[in-house]
């Protein structure tokens, strides 16, 4: 089993953004025995829930983020995961400063999905800002699916 760990800032728009679009992903392609997503934040508050801005840019995709509630980022979700996908080059950092020995296997997802730069922060945005983050998370995952789908099958 892949086990795939994306980072944000709070963990309520971003990570969580990531998350749900891969799972749906993920269960399109039916490849739920093999792929697991998780999502935390690298200053994560307690149990907050996903913001209006990223359930209504999930929702107009038909995904529904109701019971998503941010998680703060611990090292044992690093060192369980095979994959941590950040959004940014502050988040890799933070997760290197987290756990020193997960540079083998974290990326910025732009960075994993063949490009540069970052996913912007939708935070107190509009939903046309939330719905533009939403579009590039998931263009960044179409680039990176064959990538994610050869270590799946690598993970047999």
């Amino acid at each position: 089993m892949l086990r795939i760990l994306f980072v944000c800032t709070g963990n309520t728009c971003r990570s969580p953004m990531a998350e749900a679009i891969l799972k749906e992903k993920v269960r399109q392609h039916q490849l739920e025995d093999k792929i697991r997503v998780f999502s935390a934040g690298v200053a994560a508050g307690a149990e907050a829930p996903a913001s209006t801005g990223a359930y209504l840019a999930m929702s107009a995709k038909g995904i529904d983020l109701t019971s998503h509630y941010s998680r703060q980022l611990l090292p044992k979700d690093v060192e369980a995961a095979d994959l941590v996908l950040t959004m940014t080059a502050g988040h890799k950092g933070a997760v290197l400063h987290i756990v020193p020995s997960a540079g083998d296997k974290l990326y910025t997802l732009a960075e994993f999905a063949g490009g540069a730069g970052q996913v912007t922060d939708p935070f107190g945005g509009s939903a046309e800002i939330y719905q533009a983050c939403a579009a590039q998370i998931e263009q960044l995952l179409e680039q990176a699916w064959e990538k994610i789908t050869a270590l799946a099958g690598k993970k047999g």
